[in-house]
């Protein structure tokens, strides 16, 4: 391999006697700089773009949600209470109670989620933090709620004057004879709005935990879940296992899991755009394989001389291979470099900006690195080996 290698490296410094060739190397190595470039600030952007939406789904998802596997609440009583305490992590946990709901106010109706939390939940999801208008409802609280700011808008609601009028239908079997006893209902008043960018939340309206219960007939320690928090930023899977062998019975989500779909999408657009670049990559890739053959009919007398002197045609085809897989690892490492510096650059110095606030999202990471390397790496050996496969004893033979 070290012949191969040693002509390689000697084809690659010298300069060709034909300007052509040399111009075309060049260019063949700029392709790969600008293709490398291309591709890791592309998987870059993307990064930041998961990053950021993850960031605005941190504030509104607990780290694990425990749910039941049937039906819609369950009952938290001292014994789920006892065994969610000795779980191996320092932890918060909350109690939630959510479901489907008609609000009303004056001649303004909308069809949400009513959402009962206790004096905890802003220790797991810090919501308090969004609060835009007024103030989050106090602990001892029983008849308040807290409106996320579309919903607001829509129902023309304003903070401390107005009550708001939720209905939920009572639960039952049979006809209903009179519609006016058809329904229950609360009128919370509203001393709060949120503005949350998760357009999910648009559809919640926070009251205090005994008020959704009374308003669902439901029993005092009936929820619909319960949401854990980690105190310190650890790796919950000790956790997850713990309460995945004591709570057989119900159903143990990650946050992952919890917005399942969103992280699908999320890994899906990473995905596609890794494969628009690919296709990028591979069309430059090509013109290194075209630069391989030009090199090779440039080069045809030297082939000629290497193989009266013994060389097999296979380590002739190897010194053309070694040559393009040098030529695109020069414009790797050098496209990488320049990648890296524009990325540090906008994260540090804020280049391009969304709004005057907001740069424009980008994230450094070494599996993106990996990524680049690997891609280019072996796309660029495919190339090499395939116009290096074009030497022949019937090419060296022709005049």
């Amino acid at each position: 391999m070290r012949f191969p290698l040693y002509i390689a490296k000697r084809y690659l410094k010298s300069k060709s006697g034909n300007n052509i060739i040399n111009l075309v190397t060049i260019l063949a190595c700029l392709g790969v700089m600008a293709g490398t470039t291309a591709l890791f600030i592309v998987l870059s952007v993307f990064s930041g773009i998961k990053d950021y939406s993850l960031s605005i789904l941190d504030v509104d998802t607990p780290d694990i949600r425990i749910s039941p596997i049937q039906g819609k609440t369950f009952l938290v009583d001292d014994t789920f209470i006892q065994k969610i305490q000795k779980t191996p992590d320092s932890i918060f946990y909350t109690k939630i109670l959510e479901e489907r709901a008609f609000f009303k106010n004056k001649d303004k109706e909308e069809i949400a989620y009513i959402k009962g939390v206790d004096s905890l939940f802003n220790k797991v999801t810090p919501l308090d933090s969004l609060v835009m208008v007024g103030e989050w409802f106090a602990a001892n609280s029983t008849n308040t709620c807290i409106t996320e700011y579309q919903l607001t808008r829509k129902l023309d609601l304003n903070v401390y004057t107005d009550l708001l009028q939720i209905y939920v239908p009572k639960a039952g079997k049979g006809y209903i004879s009179n519609p006016n006893n058809a329904f229950t209902t609360i009128k919370p008043q509203v001393v709060g709005v949120i503005s949350n960018q998760n357009q999910e939340e648009n559809k919640f309206v926070y009251v205090p935990l005994s008020l959704s219960q009374q308003l669902l007939s439901k029993a005092p320690n009936e929820v619909s879940y319960v949401d854990v928090a980690l105190r310190n930023d650890i790796n919950p899977s000790n956790t997850i296992e713990y309460l995945k062998e004591n709570f057989p019975d119900y159903r143990i989500s990650k946050r992952e899991e919890i917005n399942g779909s969103f992280y699908k999408i999320l890994n899906s657009e990473k995905l596609i755009a890794y494969l628009v670049s690919l296709l990028v990559v591979m069309m430059v890739l090509s013109n290194t394989s075209g630069t391989i053959i030009m090199v090779i009919v440039d080069k045809k007398n030297d082939i000629k001389t290497l193989l009266n002197l013994g060389a097999p045609l296979k380590s002739v085809r190897r010194i053309f291979a070694t040559y393009g897989f040098l030529l695109n690892v020069i414009g790797m490492f050098v496209g990488l470099g320049i990648g890296i510096t524009i990325v540090f650059a906008q994260l540090h110095y804020e280049l391009v900006m969304i709004t005057p606030s907001i740069a424009y999202p980008i994230a450094f990471e070494w599996e993106n690195i990996w990524v680049v390397c690997i891609t280019i790496i072996l796309f660029g050996a495919l190339a090499s080996l395939l116009a290096s496969g074009r030497i022949s004893e019937r090419f060296v033979k022709k005049r």
